[in-house]
């Protein structure tokens, strides 16, 4: 039996598994290079190098507390294991079974994933400006105001009768999944003046290239299950939306439609910081020549992931609105593809498989997001201390949100050696403790380590890596002058692996 919010949502989940964190120890860093644009475009002129190749970087976060995985029946090096397979259980109602368990949370649940990849990108700072080309892939699924009765219905099925003949009310729930490729410009400018402060500004245009989405959003929503066959939906304000390569009729894969959506974003933001010794005249003739000043503290601030992607092939958007009873077995009926679901609950709504389609396009905002740093210098053994805050900005509709964080990091650095002890605070509750560790160009952490030590359930993890090829600020390397070292009579540049 698969009625009305059943079938919805299992559409959405089966949407979300066809496409599949903050890395803040590497992106902190006074030595982060080209990935410190990814928290504030205008960092790059907080560097101590001067030009950053990156090769590889990635990051891939899952965090629910919605369900998890019994730390007796799953290791995450389960994984490596070619023959392993999830134990499934009976769920104690009905015939279903399933392989995870629930928290049986009274209040609303979240889960939340992203994997970001960046590619190929470089950045080159000299003097006053500092630029950076980027390309990536991003993948985000975000599920918000999971209400428990809800929870129960994913968890249990239709079959899980304490929840029979009660009326329940659903409120802003909202589910988003998205893949995209970003291309990114980035443009910093750092203000030429000789005190013991500075300030730069920076911003990054990206040209977005989205592979396929999708996104299920319900401004309210009252219903009853009768019984495990009959459900009652009244008061119905809901909207979903998808673009994916897939043929809706046969799901088979377009390889001829790599994209089906384009869009544009934008980031912007400024950095503060006061200086242990005054600036000097920002006219180095030399890339190698430009001084690095250290500082007293640093603040920054940024607006992230201003955009969106237009999906206008391959798309569908659909509406809700109204009242329907759906009753009788369902289990004979045949739901094989896309159209033949979303047909199905146009006609349980409206009588018509085709009357809730309202456009043959759709949209997703990007998860826009304020982002603040501050960075402290002890002054003692290369020790500093850095919090950030980063804030997910609510927005309508079919739109992603990065889930907010406050993190505390002290970290040792040098420019070949570095470690961090990140402790983040997710969604302002949940503490994580993290670890990061760079040694020359080559870097790898998690702000959730813990979850790779298999002594909890798992429900969530977080890991990153980034593989660059640096070169250093006032680091000509020669006790000759600038120029034999850097310029002309040598005709070469001094090079560095840091």
């Amino acid at each position: 039996m698969k009625p009305y919010i059943n079938v919805l949502l299992l559409l959405f989940i089966s949407i979300n598994i066809f496409a599949q964190g903050e890395s803040f120890g590497s992106s902190s860093s006074n030595y982060s290079g080209v990935n410190s644009v990814l928290l504030n475009p205008s960092a790059m002129h907080s560097q101590k190098t001067w030009l950053s190749i990156n090769f590889s970087s990635g990051d891939l976060f899952l965090h629910t507390d919605f369900i998890y995985l019994d730390k007796n029946e799953f290791r995450l090096t389960d994984l490596l294991d070619p023959n392993f397979e999830f134990v499934e259980h009976p769920t104690g109602y009905g015939t279903e079974q399933r392989a995870f368990y629930s928290f049986d949370s009274d209040k609303n649940t979240s889960l939340n994933q992203s994997l970001r990849i960046l590619g190929p990108s470089i950045m080159l700072s000299y003097n006053q400006h500092a630029i950076a080309i980027t390309s990536g892939m991003r993948v985000q699924t975000n599920i918000r105001n999971l209400s428990p009765d809800l929870a129960n219905i994913l968890a249990y099925g239709f079959s899980y009768f304490p929840q029979h003949k009660q009326v329940f009310q659903v409120d802003d729930f909202n589910s988003t999944s998205m893949a995209w490729g970003e291309i990114g410009v980035s443009y910093a400018y750092r203000l030429n003046k000789e005190s013991f402060d500075g300030w730069s500004f920076g911003f990054s245009l990206k040209r977005l290239l989205g592979v396929g989405g999708a996104y299920l959003d319900v401004n309210q929503s009252t219903y009853s299950l009768i019984d495990s066959k009959t459900i009652d939906v009244a008061n119905q304000q809901a909207e979903i939306g998808f673009s994916l390569p897939i043929d809706f009729d046969t799901n088979d894969y377009l390889s001829n439609s790599l994209t089906t959506g384009k869009g544009w974003a934008m980031d912007i933001g400024f950095t503060y910081q006061v200086l242990l010794k005054r600036q000097p005249k920002l006219n180095a003739q030399w890339f190698c020549e430009q001084p690095v000043i250290d500082y007293k503290y640093r603040i920054g601030v940024a607006l992230l992931d201003v955009g969106s992607i237009s999906f206008k092939e391959n798309a569908q958007t659909h509406s809700f609105i109204n009242s329907a009873q759906v009753e009788g077995d369902m289990r004979g009926v045949d739901l094989e593809n896309v159209n033949q679901i979303i047909g199905l609950i146009s006609e349980q709504f409206y009588g018509s498989s085709s009357a809730s389609i309202v456009e043959n396009s759709m949209r997703i905002a990007l998860p826009m997001t304020l982002s603040v740093q501050a960075d402290y210098n002890t002054q003692i053994a290369n020790f500093y201390w850095n919090a950030s805050l980063i804030y997910g900005i609510p927005l309508k509709g079919g739109a992603l949100r990065r889930p907010n964080q406050f993190i505390i990091a002290p970290r040792y650095e040098t420019k070949f050696l570095e470690f961090s002890a990140p402790i983040s605070f997710y969604q302002f509750k949940y503490p994580h403790l993290g670890i990061y560790a760079r040694v020359g160009s080559f870097a790898i952490g998690s702000d959730w380590f813990t979850s790779f030590l298999g002594n909890k359930d798992f429900h969530g993890m977080d890991i990153y890596f980034s593989l660059k090829f640096q070169l250093t600020k006032d680091n000509c390397r020669s006790k000759k002058s600038i120029r034999d070292a850097c310029g002309e009579k040598s005709g070469r540049f001094s090079w560095a692996y840091d």
